[in-house]
């Protein structure tokens, strides 16, 4: 599978949710490690690319 993201890349569940960063890219699982904040504390988890999509900045 090619990846559809990268490290760095701010992302979104498409169900919702907070803004997540990509940490990495699991070869084997074939998910995205993503990383977010909750009250100061730092989450991660593994996603499938297909629940997530990119976050795009609506800048004035």
């Amino acid at each position: 599978m090619a990846e559809k993201f990268e490290a760095g890349d701010v992302v979104l569940l498409k169900s919702g949710g907070p803004k997540m960063t990509v940490d990495s890219y699991d070869q084997d699982d074939e998910k995205y490690r993503c990383e977010w904040f909750v009250d100061g504390k730092v989450q991660h988890q593994l996603f499938r690319g297909s629940s997530l999509e990119k976050y795009v900045s609506v800048g004035w």
